[in-house]
């Protein structure tokens, strides 16, 4: 059985896609157990500033014994990554066990974590803005490579709208 990486995450249904078919009949026979091919009908299942809930599992232990403690966040997608989604998590509390989001994902600061799609559900609230060079979601935290005193700004910025400030020029 050949693995096809290219419809991993894919909305479309591998089995009546007809790229995913040509490509299939092509190989039949040739011996490849795995294939990487550019498809333009390809779409993941979601997009970049998607806002999405997602379930997240808790693993808490003591000397004796582990429990599992099932929660659900809040986030916006910032990109796709291997097989998982790059999610940036709301502050504040889960959904049901009011348990604050710093406290559970205490390694990174900035909120930023990977979940698998099989965990996630898209929300109906309206998509936000991502940088495509610094991931900074619009209405955010402040992560954007551009900083104060400078002239350049990232390709893709969605601060590349508000003018740049300006250097003053010394003649000698």
């Amino acid at each position: 059985m050949t693995h096809y990486a290219t419809c991993f995450n894919c909305v479309n249904d591998r089995y009546t896609c007809p790229r995913h078919l040509a490509i299939r009949e092509a190989l039949k026979g040739n011996g490849v157990y795995s294939v990487k091919f550019k498809c333009p009908e390809r779409r993941a299942f979601f997009s970049p500033g998607q806002r999405v809930v997602f379930d997240w599992k808790l693993f808490e232990s003591d000397e004796y014994d582990t429990s599992v403690l099932h929660l659900t966040f809040k986030g916006t997608v910032i990109r796709e990554r291997g097989t998982k989604f790059v999610v940036q998590v709301d502050s504040g509390k889960d959904i049901e066990e009011e348990i604050d989001a710093s406290e559970v994902f205490k390694k990174n600061d900035a909120l930023l974590i990977k979940v698998r799609p099989a965990d996630m559900r898209p929300l109906n609230d309206p998509a936000q803005a991502v940088c495509l060079t610094c991931y900074q979601v619009e209405g955010q935290e402040e992560r954007c490579y551009r900083s104060e005193g400078q002239v350049w700004v990232p390709k893709g910025c969605i601060k590349a709208s508000e003018p740049a400030p300006k250097q003053e020029e010394y003649v000698f």
